[in-house]
């Protein structure tokens, strides 16, 4: 009975109810944005179940009225006891809080409501962006690296409380500030110890460059010892990367991507920011190549376009990738599809789940390892390895000398067994 009034873009019975002209400008709106048929409906659907309760409740549903606190009331209180529909179709709380979220986004572009109030930010905020925009402009460094850094300096930033002015704290003392190091990196281990380190004890350098002192606090946090080339990669035999391929559904929803991801990593050992970097003027057709940039390093290498990785990404390109003014390849399949966000470990790990595959790391890292140690055992020169990895330096590409003891020992009774 529902169908019969849908006319291809909006429920008819909307038009005379409360907030049912919102609905339908919501429905217009979220359409231009890439939105899908089901979730327009869904949310806006959501707009109209306010209305209907507003006016039921004789409480004003003109759309000056709305705001997050009225949408916090309704979806908190009105929804878990909801008998307004046999269907439960638009009571999930978090789609009902997403429909009601962008309405309040599409009225406030309208100027139909007052634009939000930004919060004022916390007092920590001002020496975060100062020193961050010193590690970026002047120490010139990578974007991650000081994402990092500002993430433990946050953590100590908030410990202080209110005592946040540069006087108060640079009257710290060694003690404190390590006490403060023991508490935060009780369950780090040594690389991100010293990330932490690097972070606090850079921090105080930038203050004593502004003359505010704390000179007696750079050394206070010691740093853990790393020895060079200590530890051995985690890598995967040839047979497990196919096996990992394999395990990737190419019918089920953003299947096409996902292999087209991962079979980039496996043929180029990329990082995870290099597949999200990736844009569509980065791979020359006819000349079968692909330009990799790095956020990390700020680099961008070219290397050979693979028939399978080309066939793959170009799958990809006709078969499921949203239409979207965005140039990244990889787009989201959620509106309004723009690039990747998330971190694509998270996804890497399902995957190692699903084929099975038993590591201590699952990540892009763990295949980037794979592809090293496969061209090493090819005969590849490190200076090769570097070059399709992107390193810089021969040192970077010296750990993937060192392979596990039980291809030591197979390569031992067998040579050609390792290969």
């Amino acid at each position: 009975m529902h169908e019969a009034f849908w006319n291809g873009l909006y429920d008819t019975r909307w038009e005379h109810a409360p907030l049912g002209a919102e609905a339908i400008r919501l429905v217009i709106w979220l359409r231009k944005r890439g939105y899908g048929e089901r979730s327009r409906r869904t949310y806006a659907h959501a707009v109209v179940h306010l209305g209907r309760v507003l006016h039921a409740e004789h409480s004003p549903c003109a759309t000056i009225y709305l705001d997050e606190a009225v949408v916090a009331d309704f979806v908190d209180r009105h929804l878990p006891s909801c008998s307004c529909f046999q269907r439960r179709t638009s009571r999930r709380p978090e789609q009902v809080r997403r429909g009601l979220s962008l309405l309040l986004a599409m009225l406030r572009e309208e100027g139909t409501i007052a634009a939000r109030v930004a919060e004022e930010p916390p007092p920590h905020e001002a020496l975060l962006d100062g020193y961050c925009k010193f590690l970026r402009g002047d120490r010139g460094l990578a974007n991650t690296t000081t994402t990092n850094y500002r993430r433990y300096l946050r953590d100590f930033l908030v410990s202080r409380g209110d005592a946040l002015s540069p006087r108060e704290l640079v009257s710290l003392t060694e003690q404190e500030l390590l006490a403060f190091c023991r508490r935060r990196g009780e369950r780090l281990g040594a690389t991100a110890w010293n990330h932490m380190a690097s972070s606090l004890t850079g921090f105080y350098r930038w203050l004593d460059l502004h003359g505010h002192g704390g000179k007696h606090l750079v050394s206070a946090v010691p740093f853990r010892r790393r020895y060079r080339l200590a530890d051995v990669p985690c890598a995967l035999a040839w047979e497990q990367v196919q096996r990992l391929l394999a395990a990737v559904d190419r019918r089920a929803i953003n299947g096409k991507r996902n292999y087209a991801m991962l079979l980039l990593i496996a043929t180029y050992g990329l990082r995870g920011c290099e597949v999200r970097a990736l844009r569509l003027d980065s791979i020359d057709w006819f000349r079968e190549e692909i330009t990799v940039f790095s956020p990390k390093t700020g680099r961008s290498r070219k290397l050979p376009l693979t028939p399978q990785a080309g066939e793959a990404v170009l799958q990809y390109l006709r078969e499921e990738r949203p239409a979207s003014r965005h140039r990244e390849v990889f787009l989201s399949s959620c509106p309004p599809h723009g690039p990747l966000r998330g971190k694509i470990n998270q996804w890497l790990a399902r995957c190692f789940e699903t084929a099975g595959i038993e590591t201590t790391r699952r990540g892009a890292h763990t295949l980037r390892h794979s592809v090293a140690l496969q061209m090493l055992r090819g005969g590849e020169t490190l200076k090769g390895i570097g070059d399709v990895l992107g390193h810089s330096s021969p040192e970077s590409t010296f750990i993937y000398t060192k392979v596990h003891i039980e291809l030591r020992r197979r390569f031992r009774s067998d040579p050609l067994a390792a290969l």
